[in-house]
């Protein structure tokens, strides 16, 4: 199968991100593309595609707005928001196969969740298996949910491959792969409309709480409380936070009381959860936007009595200048990188809960119908390779009746035969080789040390472009100054790269930058 670039799509009612990940043969991903757009009016409410059309075209801005570069890959792993997707672990006899567990769950998940088996998309995957019992993680969500999102992005030419669960994928960006053994953690999500609380334990969620209060409601909380409007509220709140010493605490007071019930229901599920299970929650990972709130963290350790730090989804990332400017405002990306890191799975499809209906999952390794361009250069190929195919049949044809091409293409051409003088004399010349010359056996040599260690330069060839022409820069990007132009063919020497941007040398005293899209690196 071929390998596809594959960009994360994360659409919540506030905002969309999206995000490539370039994995090398050695050493961490690394960002290749990112964007961020803020949603303006009521286009996704609650994780309801209110405003079709609307989301189409922030999706379109969104991916050609991205940085460094625009997305244009088609495959996309999107998330489902928390809201509309329901949850619970179930306990299986161990012996039950994924197929015997697909036929049966159907029918116990009708007494937890509020749908009837036809009007839900599922997946399941097993957590854990001890003894004589499984224990089953279990998704829903309902048709029409997953519908509305793939008829949006299949309008764009888009070709989802995964629809994640957004808790999962938290997961992946900030905890990774945690041991059996290693103690359970938190994850707060802290977003726009509800703060959702996950506990993950052995690889997969054991407890989950939604609480519909969050950071629209601290900005209304802030605003009538200070009599300020409701920008200048939410600028106090980023500003400010629970920091006390800051606006006299006011912000502080305020952020608090709206916090009480945040706090009652986090304390209530960890101590269930520690009750039933007998193992400690050692740590809380914060994530949304409000997990920007200035002296969050402390405020939280201090009132649970468990350490709380901001997630930090770079850390798995290797450092580029795409991870350094999202320094500062990473945690809003967590959900999108999380997606990232499953798209750079040998199968995304199946690399864990999945809940995109099965006739969408295909990964068709030919193009989109609407790339004519693409669909053109496919069929031109295939006819050159058939006419290839056919004179090579007609020539081995041919050579088998031994019929001669070459003197039926060039008759006048001559053979040529070796003409020796009859008066030399073959056999004095044997002796006089076999007396002066070294004998026939062959002897390997060994390369001199310059010859051995001496180190072999990097050199690249310009392609050619619909310009005619390459532009040559004063540094690796396009911001920089344009130098020169190079053409088509030319080669130059390599003197070092950075990013996509290679520095070659132009002339004995100059040097420039080039985009290695446009170059082929000679070896």
């Amino acid at each position: 199968m071929i390998k596809r670039k594959i960009f994360g799509l994360d659409i919540s009612d506030h905002s969309i991100e999206a995000l490539v990940l370039a994995k090398p043969f050695f050493g961490k991903p690394k960002i290749t593309a990112y964007s961020r757009l803020i949603l303006r009016g009521e286009i996704v409410k609650n994780g309801v595609i209110k405003k079709p059309d609307k989301l189409a075209e922030n999706i379109t801005k969104l991916l050609k707005s991205a940085q460094p570069k625009a997305i244009t890959t088609p495959y996309c792993i999107l998330s489902l928001p928390e809201s509309q997707v329901f949850t619970t672990v179930f306990k299986l006899p161990a012996g039950l196969k994924r197929n015997e567990i697909r036929n049966s769950i159907p029918y116990k998940a009708e007494e937890v969740i509020p749908f009837k088996s036809a009007e839900i998309y599922f997946d399941f995957k097993t957590i854990t298996s001890q003894d004589a019992t499984q224990e089953v993680f279990y998704v829903a969500v309902p048709t029409k949910i997953v519908d509305s999102y793939v008829a949006v992005l299949e309008n764009l030419g888009l070709k989802p491959l995964a629809f994640d669960l957004e808790s999962i994928s938290l997961a992946r960006a900030l905890l990774g792969l945690t041991k059996k053994s290693a103690p359970a953690k938190l994850l707060m999500d802290v977003g726009s409309r509800t703060t959702n609380l996950n506990i993950f334990d052995r690889n997969g969620i054991r407890q989950s709480l939604a609480i519909s209060i969050a950071g629209n409601r601290f900005t209304k909380a802030i605003a009538a409380n200070l009599k300020i409007t409701a920008k200048e509220a939410d600028e106090l709140k980023m500003k400010n936070g629970f920091d006390p010493k800051k606006q006299q605490g006011k912000v502080l007071l305020v952020l608090q009381n709206e916090f009480k019930r945040i706090i009652a229901e986090t304390k209530q599920l960890i101590d269930y959860y520690q009750g039933q299970n007998q193992k400690p929650i050692d740590h809380i990972f914060l994530v949304g936007g409000s997990a920007l709130l200035p002296a969050i963290d402390q405020y939280l350790a201090d009132n649970l009595g468990i350490e709380a730090t901001v997630g930090n989804p770079l850390a798995q990332i290797a450092d580029s200048k795409s991870s350094t400017k999202l320094k500062g405002k990473a945690v809003l990306f967590a959900n999108v990188i999380g997606l990232a890191w499953r798209g750079l799975a040998k199968d995304p499809g199946s690399e864990d809960i999945n809940l995109l209906p099965v006739s969408a999952k295909k990964f068709d390794l030919a193009p989109p119908k609407a790339e004519k361009k693409a669909w053109r250069l496919i069929y031109l190929r295939l006819f050159i390779l058939i006419i290839l195919l056919l004179v090579l049949f007609a020539v081995f044809i041919l050579r088998q009746r031994d019929y001669d091409i070459y003197q039926k293409f060039f008759p006048n051409a001559k053979e040529y035969e070796t003409i020796v003088d009859p008066s030399l004399d073959l056999e004095l010349l044997e002796e006089l080789r076999t007396h002066f010359l070294v004998p026939t056996t062959t002897a390997t040599t060994t390369p001199t040390s310059t010859e051995a260690l001496a180190p072999s330069e990097n050199k690249i060839r310009i392609k050619a472009t619909s310009l005619g022409y390459l532009n040559v820069r004063s540094g690796p990007g396009t911001g920089y100054d344009k130098v020169t132009e190079v053409s088509a063919g030319e080669e130059y020497l390599v003197l070092t790269e950075e990013g996509d941007w290679y520095q070659i040398q132009l002339a004995a005293d100059s040097v420039g930058w080039v985009y290695s899209i446009y170059v082929d690196k000679l070896e």
